[in-house]
C-alpha cells in the first residue's frame, strides 16, 4: 500500500513537471508581429516621389483570431525620429495584416501611409522598427543592410 502511494505520488509530480516546460508564460504571448520589411526600394531614393516613397514599407502582422483595436499602437524608427501612429479607429482583422507604406496614399484595411514627402524612414545600411502600445515594446525587427543587397541596391528582411 505504501508503495502503491509512493507511485502515485511520484506520478503526479512528474507529470506535473513534464507539463510545466510546455506552459508559456502569459507575457511571452505574441499578438503582433513584423512580417516583410522593405527599408531599401529598388533604385535610387531620390527624387523622392510617393511611388518610390511607397516601395519602402513595412507590415504588421495580427498573429491571434481576434480582430485587435490597433488604437494606442505605434512604429518608431531606432532613433524615434520617425513615429507612426495607428489610427484610432483602425482595427487590423485576425490573420490579417497591414502594410504601413512611408509615402502618401488612402487609407484602407490592407494598407496605411506615413505621408513622408521629402525623406525615407528607414536607413539603407540597418535600422530597427518597434512596435509598441503606448510606451510599452509589443515587438521589434533589425536589419543590417548585406552585399549583396547593397551590391543589388534593393533590401528587404521576412522579420
Amino acid at each position: 500500500m505504501r508503495r502503491r502511494a509512493s507511485l502515485l505520488a511520484a506520478s503526479t509530480v512528474l507529470a506535473a513537471g513534464m507539463a510545466l516546460p510546455f506552459a508559456a508564460p502569459a507575457h511571452a504571448a505574441t499578438t503582433l508581429k513584423f512580417a516583410k520589411f522593405y527599408f531599401d526600394q529598388p533604385g535610387a531614393d531620390t527624387p523622392y516621389t510617393q511611388t518610390r516613397l511607397n516601395r519602402e514599407y513595412i507590415q504588421v502582422k495580427n498573429v491571434t483570431r481576434k480582430t485587435i483595436s490597433m488604437s494606442g499602437y505605434l512604429i518608431q524608427d531606432a532613433g524615434a525620429k520617425h513615429t507612426f501612429r495607428f489610427p484610432s479607429s483602425f482595427k487590423l482583422g485576425a490573420g490579417k495584416t497591414v502594410t504601413v507604406h512611408t509615402g502618401k496614399g488612402k487609407n484602407t484595411a490592407a494598407n496605411l501611409y506615413w505621408g513622408m514627402t521629402r525623406s525615407m524612414i528607414w536607413n539603407n545600411t540597418g535600422d530597427t522598427a518597434t512596435l509598441k502600445k503606448g510606451s510599452a515594446k509589443v515587438t521589434s525587427c533589425s536589419y543590417k543592410e548585406t552585399a549583396a543587397q547593397k551590391k543589388a541596391k534593393t533590401g528587404f528582411k521576412n522579420c
